[in-house]
């Protein structure tokens, strides 16, 4: 014990006197932390949203884009902003066939409509456009049809069976209205009445492949921590290879002898690079502890103290792998050029800069065997409500720990055969 202390100890010095190692401490947490702010435009995203539901816009200028081409995309004016007009956007929703996105902000004039239809109908993915004017719901009760207007945007087929569910629902209203007596009390409770015994069919959580549905909000969060967790990788890998240099300089200085002929065991020297490995990421976590709440609001879709511990298993598993590199391949300079290309790939892999949902199968898969990605899967896992989540975090970190740790004592022994 008595030699662990100390190597510990002198490890310590020589990592402190090191000014790379210390800006690399001090300032990628905080980088990090600055990243988490990041505004991402004003683009709507269907690449992971929910279905069946409405998706409320606050700005009628944002552009609309998708991925996936199996539902057509409806921008709704809602000016009636009214019980009727909402059971009406809810059921073309909740129909399964469009994804709508609604803009009920302010009034818009059906003129005003229709030229920023044509003007953004090369900006974005939406098909169709439905008008409802501002006295939609008054005059329904005077007997009449609404005045809804439909703009076809894109030459699609999916266009007559828009107009075809718009027919259905406005008829069903009319014939609502006519059996209420005209009257706006009583036909606010029946469609009160008619959404609350409707079956929500609202996905919450709906696993694909390797990732799950999220909001608009919940992506772009999602965005944010890969950002984050980028910059905070570089930082990981970059001061693992401050900790293997010393183990190489040990090596090369024949300090290997001395410390194996003392009462320290193997076990002891793994045990001393771990507990620096330890401490590092624990300082780096801290300081982003300390910085975030400082620079930017706490509210990024999960806990903090979640983030954090999210953060602290990957720095574990990216510190003793960058020490695992360092270890087997002996020389500073081409440690560095490895893990700086580790970085770069496997960033990309795991999806920290653009979703991969879409990629090749293959790729998706490779993917889990990175731990940045394993950030992004839970991350995502706690913004939709799923349970079990630091189980299984904490195991997979256990477990890259146990792989890599066999490495560090592999690279050691065979640096000890050597001398």
């Amino acid at each position: 014990m008595n030699g662990f202390v100390t190597m510990v100890k002198t490890n310590l010095k020589l990592l402190l006197r090191n000014k790379g190692y210390l800006a690399l401490v001090l300032l990628l947490p905080i980088l990090s932390a600055g990243l988490l702010s990041l505004q991402l435009g004003g683009e709507v995203s269907m690449k992971d949203d929910t279905s069946y539901v409405v998706q409320t816009i606050e700005d009628r200028a944002d552009s609309i884009t998708s991925i996936e081409n199996t539902k057509l995309m409806v921008k709704l004016y809602d000016n009636s902003n009214t019980e009727t007009s909402d059971y009406l956007a809810q059921e073309l929703a909740g129909s399964g066939l469009f994804r709508v996105f609604r803009y009920n902000q302010e009034v818009v004039d059906l003129p005003t409509a229709r030229q920023e239809s044509i003007d953004g109908a090369g900006k974005s993915n939406i098909g169709a456009v439905v008008y409802i004017p501002k006295d939609f719901e008054a005059d329904l009760l005077a007997g009449g049809t609404g005045k809804l207007s439909l703009l076809e945007i894109k030459s699609d087929g999916r266009n007559a069976l828009l107009n075809s569910n718009v027919n259905t629902y406005l008829n069903f209203i009319m014939k609502a209205t006519e059996t209420t007596g005209y009257d706006k009390t009583a036909l606010d409770a029946m469609i009160s009445e008619l959404k609350e015994s409707k079956l929500n069919k609202k996905i919450e959580a709906v696993e694909i492949g390797n990732s799950l549905t999220l909001t608009s909000q919940q992506n772009h969060q999602s965005t944010r921590i890969g950002y984050s967790i980028a910059v905070l990788t570089m930082g990981f890998l970059f001061c693992g290879v401050f900790i293997a240099d010393i183990i190489v300089r040990e090596r090369n200085n024949q300090v290997y002898n001395r410390i194996f002929l003392s009462k320290a065991s193997i076990l002891n020297y793994v045990l001393s690079k771990m507990a620096m490995i330890l401490l590092t990421v624990g300082i780096q976590t801290t300081i982003l502890a300390m910085a975030t709440p400082l620079l930017v609001s706490t509210d990024f879709g999960i806990p903090f103290p979640s983030y954090l511990f999210l953060v602290f298993g990957l720095g574990l598993c990216i510190s003793t792998l960058s020490v695992v590199i360092g270890t087997l391949v002996g020389n500073t300079m081409n440690a560095t050029y490895a893990v700086f290309a580790i970085w770069i790939v496997s960033n990309i892999m795991a999806g920290l800069y653009f979703p991969i949902t879409s990629a090749a199968q293959w790729w998706v898969k490779a993917s889990l065997l990175i731990p940045q990605r394993w950030v992004i899967v839970a991350s995502e896992m706690l913004m939709t409500g799923e349970t079990g989540v630091y189980a299984m975090y904490g195991l997979i970190v256990g477990c890259y720990l146990l792989i890599l740790m066999a490495g560090t004592s592999i690279g050691i022994m065979v640096g000890k055969k050597d001398y």
